[in-house]
This record gives C-alpha cells, sequence and structure tokens, in this order.
C-alpha cells in the first residue's frame, strides 16, 4: 500500500524521531495552519487525536494550542469539555455556510459568529480557559491606520501597499498591521517571553468568542472585529494575514512542535502564497515535525485536490455538490488518522520522517 502521510521533521528534532519515534510527551505545541476550507483533509487526524487523548498523555506537561483562522477554530474545538462533539459542530457549520453576491463583509461576518456559535458553548468557555491540560494562543493582527477602515475600498488599497511592502520585507507592513495574540494558561507561553514582537492580551468570559471570531475575519471580505474586551482600541482580523501556515517560533524547548499541514510547502503569511522565495526561517523549522496527505492520498479526492476558497464560487449554484464532495473528503480523511496512529504504534514513522 502507497504512503498516505508524510512526514518531515526540523534537525533538531529529526534524530530523535529517528531514535524513538513520536512519543506523546514530547509535544509540546500543537499548531494548525490557515487556509479556509482545506483545513477538511485535518478532520481525521484531529478525530484520532482527540478519541486517543494523544496530546494530553504527558503526565506533567502542558500542551499548547496554536493557530491562526481554520487551526485556531480546530485548537479551540480540541479545548472543549466534549471536543469531539465541539469539533463536528464546527465541521458541520463552516461546511454548510453559503453566501451569495448580495452578501457584503458585515453579513459574513454574522455567518461566521454563527460558526462560532455553533461550536463554543457558553458553558465550554471556562473549560477552555481552565483547561486542565491545554493553554491557547489565537493569532490575530490589529489593524492600524488605513487597514483599520470597513470602507472596502480604503482597506483594498490598504491590502495593496501591505502586499507590495512585503516583497522586501514582512516587517515593513508593520504601519497597517501588528500581531496581537490572545492567550490562555500563567505564566504566558514561553515563546512570548522568548522575543516575540507584538500584542499580547489574555483571554477571558468577555472576548473569548470575539477572539474566535476575529482570527477567520480575513480583510475585505469580513468585517473585522473592534471593540475587544481587555485588547489595544483597533479593530482585529484575520492572524494569517502575518502567521498564515508557520510563521512563529514556539520555542517548544526539548520538546517539539506538532505541525499537521495540508500540504508539503509551509507559507509564512497570507501575502507569501505566490512568493515561491518566502519560507519560514531555519530558527523556526528547527524543531516542527510536519505532517501532510500525500498525493497517493490527494487522488482518492473528488477532482484530486483538496478543498478550497474557490469552492464557493466553482460551486456557488450548486452549493449541495459543494457540501457532498467537502463531506466526502473529510470521510475519506478518516483514513489519515488510522495511519498516523499506526505508523507511530508500530514505530514505522522512524524509518518514514525526512529531513524539513
Amino acid at each position: 500500500m502507497k504512503n498516505l502521510l508524510c512526514y518531515k521533521a526540523g534537525p533538531g528534532i529529526l534524530p530523535i524521531i529517528r531514535d524513538e519515534g513520536l512519543k506523546p510527551e514530547r509535544v509540546r505545541v500543537f499548531t494548525g495552519p490557515a487556509g479556509g476550507p482545506k483545513w477538511f483533509v485535518s478532520v481525521g487526524f484531529d478525530r484520532a487525536v482527540i478519541e486517543t487523548k494523544f496530546l494530553e498523555k504527558s503526565t506533567f506537561q502542558r500542551v499548547l494550542l496554536a493557530g491562526s483562522s481554520a487551526g485556531a477554530w480546530r485548537c479551540l474545538a480540541m479545548a472543549c469539555a466534549d471536543p469531539l462533539s465541539a469539533y463536528e459542530k464546527l465541521r458541520y457549520s463552516y461546511s454548510r455556510n453559503i453566501f451569495t453576491a448580495q452578501d457584503n463583509p458585515l453579513s459574513v461576518a454574522m455567518k461566521i459568529r454563527a460558526n462560532v456559535e455553533s461550536f463554543i458553548d457558553t458553558r465550554d468557555i471556562p473549560y477552555i480557559l481552565n483547561h486542565p491540560k491545554f493553554d491557547l494562543a489565537i493569532h490575530t493582527v490589529r489593524s492600524k491606520n488605513i487597514a483599520a477602515s470597513e470602507n472596502v475600498r480604503i482597506e483594498g488599497m490598504a491590502l495593496i501597499v501591505s502586499a507590495a511592502l512585503n516583497l522586501f520585507k514582512s516587517d515593513f507592513m508593520k504601519p497597517f498591521y501588528e500581531k496581537a495574540i490572545f492567550y490562555t494558561g500563567q505564566p504566558k507561553p514561553d515563546f512570548i517571553s522568548q522575543g516575540f514582537r507584538g500584542t499580547t492580551i489574555h483571554m477571558d468570559e468577555k472576548n473569548l468568542k470575539d477572539v474566535a471570531l476575529a482570527t477567520g475575519s480575513l480583510p475585505y471580505l469580513i468585517r473585522g472585529v473592534s471593540g475587544i474586551s481587555g485588547a489595544p482600541r483597533g479593530v482585529y482580523r484575520d492572524g494569517g494575514l502575518i502567521n498564515y501556515q508557520l510563521n512563529e517560533d514556539y520555542y517548544p524547548a526539548d520538546g517539539l512542535t506538532l505541525f499537521f499541514h495540508y500540504q508539503e510547502k509551509i507559507t509564512p503569511g497570507w501575502f507569501d502564497k505566490k512568493l515561491a522565495w518566502k519560507k519560514p526561517s531555519a530558527k523556526i523549522l528547527d524543531r516542527v515535525l510536519q505532517i501532510y496527505p500525500s498525493q497517493a492520498f490527494l487522488k482518492m479526492l473528488p477532482g484530486e485536490k483538496i478543498p478550497d476558497r474557490e469552492d464557493f464560487f466553482t460551486f456557488a449554484n450548486n452549493p449541495d455538490e459543494r457540501i457532498k464532495r467537502w463531506d466526502h473528503v473529510c470521510n475519506a480523511s478518516e483514513i489519515l488518522g488510522q495511519v498516523f496512529m499506526e505508523d507511530n504504534e508500530s514505530g514505522r514513522i522512524r524509518e518514514l520522517v525526512r529531513p524539513l
């Protein structure tokens, strides 16, 4: 049988994986990328991790769940009191979104808020904030100057200027977008104390749902979130603008960052998607174990491709077909969870892992 999963490890942990495989107690961070409906290929892996309590098996170490946009929602669902139920509610509500030509940034924001409300029950909030095993770091950006405008023309202009500045250096976007991370737990996550540059805000019962909405509020298409309790004044939007797939050194100390991705290529920021030379720094990747579906798995999917936002347009007149295809991808992904568990329990991961 062809390999359905691929494994790549940074130089700091490659010898460890080849020697001992992947021990749950080595995982210090679990991170999820942004990318819209592409996350549906992660469903089977996530369910397996939840069902086996893989991330909770260490008896002495807390695990940081970190991510932007859909990656952040995956993490939030995993931290709910009934994670499997919350995760399925998230999957179902997101996949059933229907957008039309009559939608505007405000109406889309209302639909995304409904997605958040569907999987984060009010009773889940104190559980997430005081989780027995997990801390969270939810990535957003605080929009500044003209980027904070809700006028789509002005906001579009800010995006164009930011994209041009990003061609030279991502730091040049700071006049428009600032990293803003909302976190749980005390003290702050290690990576925040290790030179993180940006705003950090503690999550609480008043702001958690607003943060969940903000991290998925893509500029221009979705209205940003302002007036977040405890946060500096500003408009908060999708954290994927700066941390799209993996663009943060989570500083996992003697452990590793587990990163299930929907593809092999890792893109740092949202504006880097078409810039082949833009890659995460070697320092960021040093202790990362990346797992992603192989081409053999992709051939099992409708059209041999993973879902993406273009599907909303492709099937605008036939949303039932889009939903059917997305459900097919989610069901097919179940085998990835099984393969991961088998590769790890058998020790086969030690032979399959390659340098990142």
